[in-house]
C-alpha cells in the first residue's frame, strides 16, 4: 500500500483490492478461483502517522514523505527546530519568490505566464528569486529551512543491500531500524507462503523490478521469464506505464522493499510508480510547468493552485507566497482515481494469477523385480510463478518443495532429466523424501520413485509456495 507518507494513493489501490475481491468473489470466476487457492495480506498503510500528518497539513508535494526521527542537520545542538512553515495559514507548504531590481535576479517571469518563473538565459537580466518553500529563520542562524524534521525512508531501510545514510540519505541507523518496516520484515519471516508482493509508490507511471543497484546480484533467467511475463503484461493493462529495472531506468535505490523480499525471501516482488498526470498535451513525452498550468486551469478549473499574494517576510522583507498544492503532479484527481486504482489493482491481480498452480499429472508405472516398481510422476504448475525462485534455489532462502510416497517403501528417489533417456539425478540420502528444488512456472517437473509394495500408494507434493497435493497411483503395468 503505502509506502511514503506523501504517496497516498497505494493506499486507496489496496482497499481497492479488498473492496473487488470481496464484491466479486461468487461472481467472477476468476476473483473467485484466486481466493479459494490464494491467501491475500493486505497492509494499506507503512506510514500511517506520515500519512495523517500529509493529509492534515501544512504540508507540500514531497513534505512529509518519511518516517519522522528527529535530526540536528545543522549540528547546532538542536533537532529539527527550523523546517518548512504555512506563513499564510492556509494548510498548505507552497513555494516563496521575491521580485528585485532588473539585474539582481536569476529568474525572470515566464512571457507566456506570469504565474510561473523561469531562469534567466546567458545574455539575459533576471528580476526574481526562487526562495523556496514557505518558511522563515527559526533559530536566528542565517538560513530558512535548513533543519526539517528529520528521517527514515520505509523504502531505503530494508534487509538486502542496505547502505548507510553517508551513502543513501534516510538509510536509518542500521537495516530494519523502525518499528514500521522491521514488524513487516518479522511477519514475513513467518508467512513463508507468500509468493508475490507487490507494493506502491508515486510517480512516473512506472512498473519496476529489482535488482536497486548495479552492483547487485543479476537475476537468473528462470527468474526473469516470470517477471518478464508478469511484467510486459502490466504495461497493456497500465497505458503509458513502463517495465522498468530500478537501478538501469530510474535511480540506485539500496534497501528497498522490492530486493528484500526477492532476494531475502525469494519473492517475486514489482513496485509501481503511480500516476502521471495526464497533460502532455504537445504530445511529446515530458511535462512542462506551463502544461501542468493547463491541467489546472482547464481540467481543474484552478484548484490545484495557490495564486500568489503578498506576505511581509521577516527576512526578505516584501515576497509572494504560492504556486502548485501538495497533490499536483502526483495524486490523481478525484474523477481519475477509480481508473488508476482499478487498473493498479488489476496489475496486482495479475500476480495473484500467476502465482504457481499445480497439479499432478498420470504417472508412469513400470515393473522392475517382484513387488518393486518405477514410478514417475509429473507435476505441472501452469502459472508464471515458480513455486521456488531461483535465487531462493542457489541462496537456500527457504526449504525445497518435498515430495513422498506412502502405501510402499520408497528404495530409490530422483529428479528425471530425461524420462526417454532414463536420465535421473538421484538423491542420496532419504528416498522416502524426495526435495525438489521446485516447479519453474509454466513448466513440468517429472519425479522418480523406486517402490517396494503391491496394490496402491499415494504420491504427495508438499511446496510452500504452491500448496500440498496428492494422488492416488496403482501399482500395475502400465500405468
Amino acid at each position: 500500500g503505502n509506502t511514503h507518507a506523501n504517496e497516498v494513493q497505494g493506499a486507496e489501490t489496496a482497499l481497492y483490492t479488498v473492496d473487488f475481491l470481496l464484491r466479486n468473489y461468487g461472481r467472477l470466476p476468476r476473483v473467485t478461483e484466486m481466493l479459494d487457492r490464494s491467501v491475500f495480506y493486505i497492509l494499506p498503510v507503512v506510514n500511517p502517522d506520515g500519512r495523517t500528518l500529509w493529509f492534515k497539513g501544512p504540508s507540500d508535494a514531497n513534505y512529509p514523505r518519511t518516517v519522522m526521527v528527529p535530526v540536528d542537520d545543522d549540528r547546532d545542538g538542536k533537532v529539527d527546530e527550523d523546517g518548512p512553515d504555512d506563513l499564510d495559514g492556509d494548510g498548505y507548504i507552497t513555494t516563496m519568490r521575491k521580485k528585485v531590481p532588473l539585474g539582481q535576479g536569476t529568474h525572470k517571469l515566464d512571457p507566456k505566464d506570469p504565474r510561473l518563473l523561469v531562469p534567466v538565459q546567458p545574455g539575459e537580466l533576471g528580476d526574481y528569486l526562487e526562495l523556496g518553500s514557505e518558511g522563515i529563520d527559526n533559530d536566528g542562524d542565517g538560513r530558512v529551512n535548513e533543519d526539517s524534521v528529520g528521517y527514515v525512508d520505509p523504502n531505503r531501510t530494508w534487509g538486502f543491500s542496505w547502505e548507510p545514510a553517508y551513502v543513501q540519505p534516510g538509510a536509518g541507523a542500521y537495516p530494519l531500524s523502525i518499528p514500521e518496516t522491521r514488524s513487516i520484515a518479522l511477519w514475513a519471516l513467518k508467512h513463508p507462503n507468500v509468493a508475490a508482493v507487490q507494493s506502491y509508490h508515486n510517480n512516473g507511471q512506472m512498473i519496476l523490478r529489482g535488482p536497486g543497484a548495479k552492483s547487485d546480484p543479476i537475476y537468473p533467467p528462470q527468474d526473469l521469464k516470470a517477471y518478464d511475463l508478469i511484467g510486459k503484461e502490466g504495461e497493456k493493462l497500465l497505458p503509458g506505464y513502463r517495465y522498468f529495472i530500478s537501478w538501469k531506468d530510474l535511480y540506485t535505490v539500496h534497501g528497498a522493499t522490492t530486493d528484500h523480499f526477492y532476494s531475502l525471501m525469494g519473492v517475486l516482488a514489482f513496485t509501481n510508480e503511480m500516476y502521471n498526470p495526464p497533460a502532455d498535451f504537445d504530445k511529446n513525452g515530458e511535462i512542462t510547468d506551463q502544461e501542468l498550468m493547463k491541467f489546472n486551469d482547464e481540467l481543474t478549473l484552478g484548484r490545484e493552485f495557490v495564486d500568489w499574494h503578498p506576505y511581509n517576510h521577516p527576512q526578505y522583507g516584501a515576497i509572494e507566497i504560492g504556486g502548485f498544492k501538495r497533490d499536483a503532479g502526483r495524486v490523481p484527481e478525484g474523477w481519475a482515481l477509480e481508473d488508476e486504482t482499478h487498473r493498479n489493482n488489476a496489475f496486482a491481480l495479475l500476480n495473484a494469477y500467476h502465482m504457481p498452480r499445480l497439479s499432478i499429472g498420470e504417472a508412469t508405472v513400470r515393473k522392475a523385480g517382484d513387488h518393486l516398481w518405477k514410478i514417475e510422476v509429473p507435476v505441472l504448475n501452469d502459472r508464471a510463478i515458480p513455486t521456488m525462485t531461483a535465487t531462493a534455489a542457489q541462496n537456500k532462502l527457504h526449504r525445497q518443495d518435498v515430495a513422498s510416497i506412502t502405501g510402499g517403501k520408497v528404495i530409490a528417489s530422483g529428479l528425471v532429466d530425461n524420462p526417454y533417456l532414463d536420465k535421473i539425478e538421484a538423491q542420496d540420502h532419504r528416498p522416502n523424501r524426495l526435495m525438489v528444488p521446485g516447479v519453474d512456472g509454466l513448466s513440468t517437473r517429472i519425479l522418480f520413485f523406486l517402490v517396494e509394495g503391491d496394490g496402491d500408494v499415494t504420491f504427495h507434493y508438499d511446496s510452500l509456495k504452491g500448496g500440498q497435493l496428492a494422488k492416488k497411483i496403482a501399482l500395475r503395468e502400465g500405468k
